[in-house]
């Protein structure tokens, strides 16, 4: 379902108006396959369209809207979009995964720091498209710290039945906030495990096509070691194609970045990257995934 080809209704377009009376960060909520991104792309298009300074925020790291995989991403819409995939990414958070399941804490602090970032840059509106988790206490609690760590002025919320009760019910009559219930689109339509997954190995693809092999001191950067993974092991395996960000010192994300080699007894760090000068790079945080040679991604244990 894209803008394109989508016979906008009519109180979508409602919503925009009643959106645009009060400044400040707005919420997309809902389950998988209900359209989140498109109403969150739609809306940031309308809000630039009356002349607001608007930064939309993908935070799925499994179906990113823009910028890579396996991250947070950050856009500013200096100019009215001709589309959804014009969007550059302008900031990004490293997750290191492709659902918030057991990455929590991450995706509540990378949302939080994406929205600060926004406002730093004079946005007036910060719209933020969600993952589809939903379900069970782990899912309430993530979007309701993310709705208070924001201060989130406007949720906005997808649903087919009365899935998003549990989590849209504390926010009611809440000051300085507003619930709007919208209905899904029949046009939206359920993606397969395979469709998903094929579209984060085509995102990988397009991130990674124009990579470099660079080389990293260990002693001259922090390693954030979130899995656990030990560093002692000598077992090259144990490192290869693991993903990683490539972070400054605010721990943003500068780049991803492939290991090829790890060598503790050196000291030396080998990874594929397309970031081609790493000057900045002062923190590399290992993910929890590795990217295959195809460049589809998989779960990874230490070895």
């Amino acid at each position: 379902m894209t803008l394109e080809t989508l016979k906008i209704p009519l109180y979508w377009k409602e919503l925009v108006e009643e959106v645009h009376r009060s400044k400040g960060v707005v919420m997309v909520l809902g389950a998988s396959d209900t359209g989140k991104t498109t109403l969150a792309y739609f809306l940031s298009r309308e809000l630039c369209k009356k002349g607001n300074k608007v930064s939309m925020i993908s935070a799925d790291m499994g179906q990113c809207a823009f910028g890579p995989p396996a991250t947070l991403g950050m856009a500013l819409l200096e100019s009215v979009p001709r589309s959804l995939r014009d969007i550059p990414v302008h900031t990004m958070y490293f997750i290191g995964a492709t659902s918030p399941v057991g990455h929590l804490l991450q995706t509540v602090v990378g949302v939080k720091k994406l929205v600060e970032k926004a406002f730093k840059e004079g946005m007036e509106f910060v719209v933020v498209d969600t993952t589809g988790f939903v379900q069970g206490g782990a899912a309430w609690e993530l979007k309701f710290q993310k709705i208070e760590l924001t201060d989130t002025r406007h949720i906005v919320a997808l649903q087919r039945d009365q899935e998003l009760e549990d989590i849209l019910r504390p926010q009611e009559h809440r000051a300085g906030r507003r619930v709007y219930r919208l209905k899904v689109l029949e046009e939206a339509r359920a993606r397969s495990y395979e469709q998903r997954r094929d579209y984060r190995r085509e995102r990988f693809a397009e991130y990674f096509r124009e990579i470099t092999h660079q080389t990293l001191s260990m002693r001259s950067v922090r390693l954030v070691n979130p899995v656990n993974i030990p560093l002692e092991t000598r077992a090259v395996e144990t490192f290869q194609r693991l993903l990683v960000g490539l972070n400054d010192d605010d721990n943003l994300c500068l780049a991803l970045g492939v290991i090829e080699k790890m060598d503790i007894k050196s000291g030396k760090l080998s990874i594929l990257t397309p970031l081609r000068d790493l000057k900045d790079v002062k923190m590399v945080r290992f993910g929890s995934i590795r990217i295959e040679e195809d460049w589809s991604d998989t779960r990874t244990k230490p070895r």
